[in-house]
């Protein structure tokens, strides 16, 4: 049995129920653990509205923000408590989208691996500020094998301790857009990581956030020019008509503060990155035979 076990607040999260269409094909059951404090928050009245709910595989707790760390507790602590353990649990955050290659994930290659492995890593595009625009492609954890033992430490950026066994990275890469949202929530977000004890330099409270927030940061994004998960195109394409305004501004403020040596470095990168990624296939000859990105 596959499980997810997702956290969410009080924040609006507008790429949450594409996020949850995308993996019910491969989830059995999503545990939910809401931290917003509210009766009914926008977030749960999505996650009510997703397949998981109209079919009977939701789960929902409700517990205060502490920290990153205590909020994944709490949310393994209803994984603990299901009927019968969930074999595997998918790390999703709310603003993460999964392309169709998370069904060959799920039914070719964990039923693949031997008990010695305990985690399966791939990786994830970063937007930031728009659609058009990427910071990196990071390696990232993408299924554990449950444990009732395992614990989340660090209060920002948490960590699960406590797994026992290898790690597997397989060249898949998914979609983040947790940075494609306005000035306001980004700084909000921000600030609650410098809260906790980020360290980073403080940044602006939401009301004064204006695009500096992205474009201070220009030196170190390059141009996206993939696809999209195809859940994914409808949402990003209303998102887009949205904010047509705002984006084009962002789009030209990064074009310009990207200077010719900019260009190379993070052209650079990107080869990099996507070296890294292809090479994981010698790793494991066999193990993943898709393609390396989701569409």
């Amino acid at each position: 049995m596959i499980a997810c076990a997702l956290c969410v607040g009080d924040a609006p999260e507008p790429y949450l129920a594409t996020a949850l269409s995308a993996i019910a094909p491969v989830v059995d059951v999503l545990v939910v653990n809401d931290n917003s404090g509210l009766v009914r928050s926008d977030a749960l009245a999505t996650i009510e509205q997703s397949p998981f709910a109209a079919e009977g595989r939701l789960v929902v707790g409700r517990s205060p923000f502490v920290d990153f760390a205590a909020m994944r507790n709490d949310a393994q602590a209803l994984l603990s408590a299901l009927p019968a353990p969930p074999d595997w649990v998918l790390f999703l955050d709310a603003d993460e989208v999964h392309g169709e290659q998370l069904r060959y994930l799920a039914a070719g290659v964990l039923p693949r691996l031997d008990a010695g492995v305990a985690e399966l890593d791939a990786y994830t595009f970063h937007f930031f500020g728009t659609f058009g625009w990427i910071s990196d492609v990071a390696r990232r954890m993408a299924f554990y094998r449950f444990a009732p033992t395992l614990r989340w430490v660090n209060p920002v950026h948490e960590k699960l301790d406590g797994l026992s066994g290898k790690t597997i990275v397989v060249p898949y890469i998914y979609h983040h857009y947790g940075n494609v949202q306005s000035p306001a929530m980004l700084a909000r977000k921000h600030g609650r990581y410098f809260e906790l004890g980020n360290p980073v330099p403080r940044p602006p409270s939401p009301d004064d956030a204006t695009d500096e927030v992205y474009l201070a940061k220009a030196v170190g994004v390059r141009p996206y020019r993939g696809r999209h998960p195809r859940i994914a195109v409808p949402l990003v394409a209303r998102i887009e008509r949205e904010n047509a305004t705002a984006f084009a501004a962002l789009d030209a403020g990064f074009a310009a503060r990207r200077s010719a040596g900019v260009r190379v470095r993070t052209a650079l990168q990107g080869a990099n990155e996507a070296l890294r990624v292809a090479l994981r296939r010698l790793e494991h000859p066999g193990l993943y035979r898709a393609a390396t990105v989701a569409e």
